[in-house]
């Protein structure tokens, strides 16, 4: 399998962003998109909605995960209102230890970005103190 060398540069002393700049290759895209479903392809038209168009920009302001995660944090309240925290019916125990998981996962994924933010920070303090400072001091103002 070939690889591509990028520059060389010492990391010490670099600006970050600067240092970032320079692995850059011609042909190379400035924006990198990954789908969540590789492979997979939602097509929008009149074969499957009565409004495509409509849909599609029903979609573009709020896609179909944040949807669903309206429509469960709704139904799951529902549900808890009506049965309690655990239900008998099967559908309903189902449905909340499903919510119950997916909650899981979006948790940890949370945990993992702050991780690399401090992660980041951390490298950052080395290689651009002010840059950090800053950043630090916007950071404890959000959090207040």
């Amino acid at each position: 399998m070939a690889t591509i060398e990028g520059p060389r540069l010492s990391f010490a002393a670099t600006d970050p962003l600067e240092w970032m700049r320079t692995w850059s290759w011609p042909g190379a895209p400035q924006f990198l998109q990954q789908p969540i479903l590789p492979g997979w392809t939602l097509n929008i038209n009149s074969n499957n909605s009565t409004a495509p168009a409509t849909e599609v920009d029903v979609v573009a302001k709020h896609s179909y995960g944040r949807q669903l995660g309206r429509i469960s944090d709704a139904l799951e309240l529902l549900i808890e209102e009506r049965h309690g925290k655990h239900p008998k019916d099967k559908r309903f125990s189902d449905f909340v230890q499903m919510k119950r998981d997916i909650d899981e996962v979006k948790k940890d994924a949370a945990a993992a970005r702050i991780k690399r933010v401090v992660s980041d920070l951390a490298l950052l303090k080395v290689l651009n103190e002010a840059e950090f400072k800053r950043l630090r001091d916007e950071l404890r103002a959000a959090l207040r």
